[in-house]
């Protein structure tokens, strides 16, 4: 009996059987990879934030409530390989309602670790596309790196407060501070996309429109995240901000 091999023709057909498959499966494990990536990147975050207020907190006798310059106070105990306070000079972000001719201005500093922390500082008492809430407003005042106060009504405050970070009006104020707290961004990955999408388009003039790209943010419930999250820093931590940041916190600890 002749040994029979493999046609060319069923060798075609199996390699296109393998092509489909791993169309199909291959964006599917990149994608989750990915998500994967972010969780854990939020996750140092929280994690860096709350060493460098401790060292402050041991170090300097200082917590978040006692400083008014919430973005100097972090850069103190952190591992800074570059900051500015004005991210525009670097991509252009289109932030309306939030910025200087449509144009987000922030400040942000960038540590070893790849990640971007970023500040409000485009005035006061105006919503901020920082975080997936549009309701949640903030106060940066002109002085660029001044602390960022929450005004929420459900958190019980009616006006705009800048100042330390505080607790006043969460569920857990022992201490009965009468500041709020304060909001920050991370961008997990620093520069690198889905945020920002512009990162080498930077044009003046009538070249800049062509720069702007709004931020991509999570899903409101996390179910499918991006690299930005929100992140609360009160008198004494720094915890994560809303559903998308709570459950890739949380989820990612639980699995661990």
């Amino acid at each position: 009996m002749k040994k029979r091999g493999f046609t060319l023709a069923e060798v075609l057909i199996t390699l296109a059987i393998i092509g489909v498959v791993a169309a199909i499966a291959i964006p599917s494990v990149i994608s989750n990879s990915q998500q994967q990536e972010f969780k854990t990147g939020l996750r140092k975050a929280v994690s860096v934030l709350n060493s460098a207020i401790t060292m402050n907190m041991a170090l300097d006798g200082e917590s978040p409530y006692d400083n008014a310059n919430l973005y100097g106070y972090l850069m103190k105990h952190m591992a800074i390989v570059e900051s500015t306070i004005n991210l525009s000079k670097k991509f252009k972000v289109r932030a309306d309602n939030n910025s200087y001719n449509g144009i987000l201005v922030n400040a942000a500093f960038y540590t070893t670790d790849g990640m971007r922390f970023e500040f409000n500082t485009t005035g006061h008492n105006i919503s901020k596309p920082l975080h997936e809430n549009p309701n949640i407003k903030a106060c940066g005042g002109s002085k660029i790196g001044s602390i960022m106060g929450l005004d929420n009504p459900s958190i019980g405050l009616g006006s705009t407060v800048c100042g330390g970070c505080g607790s006043y009006g969460l569920n857990n104020n022992p201490d009965g501070t009468t500041k709020p707290p304060c909001l920050i961004m991370v961008d997990v990955n620093g520069d690198r996309k889905p945020n920002p999408a512009n990162i080498n388009c930077s044009g003046e003039g009538n070249a800049q429109s062509e720069c702007l790209k709004p931020y991509k943010y999570s899903d409101p419930l996390g179910l499918k995240l991006t690299d930005l999250f929100s992140l609360m820093i009160t008198d004494k931590q720094a915890i994560p901000y809303g559903v998308a940041a709570q459950r890739a916190m949380y989820q990612a600890q639980a699995k661990k």
